[in-house]
């Protein structure tokens, strides 16, 4: 599968050795990928702290150290990212750990051509439709800084369908007061009904109470 070269997706291979690194860039850029390959954790890591990737294809020994247990770093480093691992000698604990660590898969080499561009297309795939969801989320989440803390509560409550009346009884205060807050929160949201509320409050994330 082929992507048009404004949108071509970045993988990074990470891979100690120098003839896989190569063959598997190859194959990539072949795909219309762009590829940057990497040898060493710290040389990923440092990266990462500067640019993130559509995909990270990770050799799943890097020198003396396993790639799972970079994963709490890559995190940190750069949030949620696709991870695809390669392995020459895997092992069923090893493969569990990987997709618990939530890699979209895990190949064993030699690894198959077409086994390897579809691990990383699914991985492309995924890694967009998570960041059109925090696009998402983000973009709900703008709409409510808005809002006053009183107003939030007041949204919080309306968009799990609270009559006034009650939500005037948790906030302490009078029916009143709560049907001005209300107002002011339509208003400021561009709600035009609750149902516009409570799409807004899914995409925000809000916790139901």
């Amino acid at each position: 599968m082929a992507y048009a070269q404004h949108e071509s997706p970045t993988v990074w291979v990470v891979d100690d050795d120098q003839s896989v690194r190569v063959a598997v860039a190859r194959l990539l850029r072949s795909a219309a990928l762009r590829v940057l390959t990497l040898s060493s954790p710290d040389e990923l890591l440092r990266r990462l702290g500067e640019e993130q990737p559509d995909c990270l294809l990770l050799d799943l020994w890097l020198d003396d150290v396993t790639a799972l247990e970079l994963v709490p770093l890559i995190h940190g480093c750069a949030g949620q990212v696709p991870l695809v691992f390669m392995s020459g000698s895997a092992d069923v604990s090893s493969c569990v750990q990987a997709m618990k660590c939530g890699a979209i898969d895990f190949l064993e080499k030699p690894v198959d051509d077409g086994a390897l561009l579809g691990a990383v297309i699914r991985a492309v795939a995924r890694g967009r439709s998570w960041r059109e969801a925090r696009s998402v989320t983000d973009a709900a989440a703008r709409q409510l800084s808005s809002l006053t803390p009183r107003e939030r509560e007041v949204f919080a409550l309306v968009a799990l369908g609270n009559p006034n009346k009650r939500i005037a009884a948790a906030l302490g205060t009078t029916e009143k007061t709560i049907k001005v807050h209300r107002g002011r929160v339509m208003q400021k949201l561009g709600a035009g009904s609750v149902v516009d509320l409570v799409r807004l409050s899914d995409r925000a994330g809000y916790p139901a109470r």
